[in-house]
């Protein structure tokens, strides 16, 4: 029964449980000496390959387009893709072979032979899968640079293994990314520029036709040339209805005046009274005339022209009534200037209907070729979508062409997508297994299970073995206590 737990009772209780304590203490560093002691020491090559990430504009065009066309990924997801595309190229089985192959696979591992005639496995494929537990590969932090390290029980082999290594993955990068496919690339682009033609041609032929060179601009210009045109054509037409209104007001006046009128007689005050009310009997049916156009029978406004009209006429037949001896008659110059009044008045009442038929005639061409337009606007937006869908896939191609026709030269230059940052390492001391750091942890780890065992069975023990249990249970100050002889 432990009570409390100080240096002295756990030293008390180390001594008083040694062989559980020694038991726990020496079992576990045996056991990990007996498994790692007989192990073979590997040594360690490193190396630090550089992926350029720039240079997969022209190493892979596919594949950047495809990122182009997306625009939710950022470039550091490209860069994340590119980099873990060359980590599956290092680790696919094609590498790890030809590595193997090429520094020889008994030199690699020299029990292989055995070992795979025991399990019944190709040899190959055995060592493929030792090597790719004895290898690393992984970014170093947040860079577009690889970590890559290779253990081996011979340093020479580790070294030469991870050089193997980085030349078989850039081999197999020119093959699998540098892939240009030129003909194919060449092929596919004569076809497109051949279907752009044909487009460009139908576009050509169709606009040729219809006579519309630019759709939107054509249309905009139509219909400011017919608001034009309508506005014209409302001014004509009120010009029409005041000529037309004028001469008929005329027409009246000269109707009602007589071609001849006395020169001279006795009475002269009395003829120029008479031209001066027929002067203005003429104006006032003039203005009621062009009254009559522009309000209804009810205006209070034509009504009091009438009325001026009857008080003009009522004028003239009273100075008519004055009597006129000895008159000597002549051409009524009155009656001349509303003849060459009316004979303008008709002339710009032709003239203004000659104008109006002339705008009507333009309005209605100009409706018929919108109409026209409107007919065929949906197959001429057929025809350009299908040029620019044409002319977008061929210049797509001629890029992706041009791109293949530089991978085909780098690739005959013998250049790559990854440089070498530091050349693998001979290691001079082994990496792993860390003997005497593994024995020491289990020697901690065989202290640390001896005091707990220890501990536990002192707990689970009803027996008093320190003087202040004794206390606890009696009550009583213990004044001394004796060892026995027998240590019990």
């Amino acid at each position: 029964m432990l009570k409390s737990l100080s240096l002295r009772n756990l030293a008390h209780l180390t001594f008083k449980r040694r062989r559980t304590f020694l038991g726990a203490l020496i079992v576990p560093p045996l056991l990990c000496a007996a498994v790692v002691l007989p192990q073979k020491s590997q040594y360690e090559s490193y190396a630090s390959l550089m992926v350029k990430i720039i240079d997969q504009e022209v190493v892979a065009p596919d594949l950047l387009s495809q990122q182009q066309s997306s625009s939710a990924l950022s470039s550091s997801t490209l860069a994340k893709q590119i980099i873990s595309s060359e980590m599956l190229i290092i680790t696919s089985g094609d590498v790890v072979k030809k590595a193997i192959e090429r520094v020889g696979v008994e030199k690699v591992y020299p029990d292989i032979q055995e070992a795979a005639k025991k399990a019944r496995v190709p040899v190959m494929e055995m060592a493929a899968e030792r090597f790719s537990k004895d290898m690393t590969v992984k970014p170093s932090g947040e860079t577009n640079v690889l970590a890559l390290s290779v253990f081996n029980s011979d340093a020479k082999v580790a070294q030469t293994l991870l050089r193997s290594l980085i030349s078989a993955t850039m081999e197999k990068q020119a093959s699998v990314l540098r892939d240009p496919r030129t003909d194919f690339l060449e092929r596919k682009l004569e076809t497109l520029r051949q279907e752009a033609d044909v487009a460009k041609r139908a576009l050509a032929e169709f606009k040729r036709r219809t006579r519309i060179t630019s759709f939107d601009e054509e249309r905009t210009l139509l219909l400011r040339q017919r608001d034009d045109v309508q506005l014209r054509l409302s001014q004509t037409r009120a010009e029409l209805a005041a000529s037309t209104g004028r001469g008929e007001a005329l027409q009246g006046s000269l109707a009602a005046t007589p071609d001849e009128v006395a020169l001279s007689d006795e009475n002269d005050r009395a003829q120029r009274a008479l031209d001066q009310a027929q002067g203005r009997l003429t104006a006032a049916r003039a203005r009621y005339e062009n009254a009559k156009r522009r309000f209804t029978a009810n205006n209070p406004e034509l009504i009091d022209i009438g009325n001026e009209v009857a008080a003009a006429e009522k004028e003239v037949e009273t100075v008519s009534k004055q009597s006129m001896s000895r008159v000597r008659k002549g051409l009524n110059p009155l009656a001349q200037q509303l003849s060459g009044g009316l004979s303008t008045a008709r002339s710009e009442a032709t003239a203004a209907k000659v104008a109006v038929k002339e705008r009507e005639r333009q309005l209605e061409s100009i409706n018929a070729r919108l109409a026209y337009l409107d007919s065929s606007e949906i197959e001429l937006r057929e025809l350009e979508n299908k040029q620019n869908l044409a002319d977008s896939s061929y210049k797509s191609y001629q890029q992706r062409a041009e791109s293949a026709r530089i991978v085909h030269d780098m690739n005959e230059a013998g250049i790559s997508g990854l440089s070498i940052v530091e050349q693998p390492t001979l290691p001079y001391k082994a990496a792993r297994p860390r003997k005497g750091f593994l024995i020491g942890l289990a020697l901690a780890a065989g202290l640390v299970a001896g005091l707990g065992l220890c501990l536990l069975r002192e707990t689970l023990d009803d027996t008093i073995s320190f003087p202040e249990e004794l206390e606890d249970v009696l009550g009583l100050p213990v004044l001394a206590s004796v060892k026995l002889k027998n240590g019990g």
